[in-house]
Order: structure tokens, then C-alpha cells, then sequence
């Protein structure tokens, strides 16, 4: 069940994944499974993860095409960590929150972020879900 919903300040995906929270949040935050899921498309893939997971922290995954290496660094901060609950980060001076929710064995993940000026706002969307989607594919496979 995925849904998504944006406004003019942000942009939000939602994802439900069939595994219980703790499996959720240690594939989300391991170095290892982020090199798996943190993809959109299949022609695409994660070859460096570099993740401080704690408060003050930095992230920097890089995130390219497999046939050109056309990609993207995605760099920022962790501002606030509620574990199992809430991540908060800062990237290129946007902020994004990530939320996460247990319903029976069940996670909900909830992005919310901000866009960037320059990229269409639905091809930042469809990335987004992408990814989440490849997420939720990732975990319940595992």
C-alpha cells in the first residue's frame, strides 16, 4: 500500500512494509542494506555508503546509473534520532523527516521532504517512491 501527497513546501511518500518495526529500522539505518535498497530504478545502484548514524552525524551515499555513473552524491546531517520512532536530517539545506510506525507486525514509513528548486517537483516524487518501494521490497525479502 503505498500512497503519496505533496503541498507546495513539501513532499511526502508513505509506504507500508509487512515486517515488524525492528527489521525496518536496522535495514534503514545498516550501511550494508542501504547499499541494496537505496536504489530507484534497476539501471541504477548505491556503490558508497558512508553513514554516522547518531546525532550530529554525517551520511553520504552515492547514488548512480550502473551504464554512465551519472548520479549524485546525497550528503547531509542527522539532527535528531528517535530510535525506532524518528529521523530528522539536514541535505544542501533541506530538511528531511523520516517516521516510522508499528501496527502489528506491520511499519509504516512516512517521508516528508523538502525539494529541491531545480528538479521537476513529480520526478522528485517518483524518485522517492522508488526508493521506498525498493526498500519495502528489500525487507520483506529478507
Amino acid at each position: 500500500m503505498e500512497d503519496t501527497k505533496s503541498n507546495n513546501n513539501t513532499l511526502v511518500s508513505v509506504v507500508l512494509v509487512e515486517k515488524p518495526i525492528e527489521d525496518v529500522w536496522e535495514h534503514w539505518i545498516e550501511s550494508a542494506s542501504i547499499r541494496q535498497w537505496n536504489i530507484p530504478f534497476d539501471d541504477w545502484h548505491c556503490p558508497k555508503v558512508v553513514n554516522d548514524f547518531r546525532e550530529g552525524g554525517q551520511f553520504d551515499f552515492r547514488m548512480e546509473r550502473k551504464e554512465d555513473r551519472e548520479g549524485f552524491d546525497y550528503r547531509g546531517v542527522y539532527n535528531r534520532i528517535i530510535p525506532l520512532e524518528y529521523i530528522e536530517t539536514t541535505s544542501g539545506g533541506r530538511n528531511c523527516i523520516v517516521e516510522f510506525q508499528a501496527i502489528d507486525n506491520n511499519t509504516i514509513i512516512r517521508e516528508t521532504f523538502e525539494p529541491d528548486k531545480t528538479t521537476p517537483l513529480a520526478l522528485q516524487q517518483n524518485f522517492t517512491d522508488s526508493v521506498l518501494i525498493r526498500f519495502k521490497e528489500f525487507v520483506e525479502n529478507s
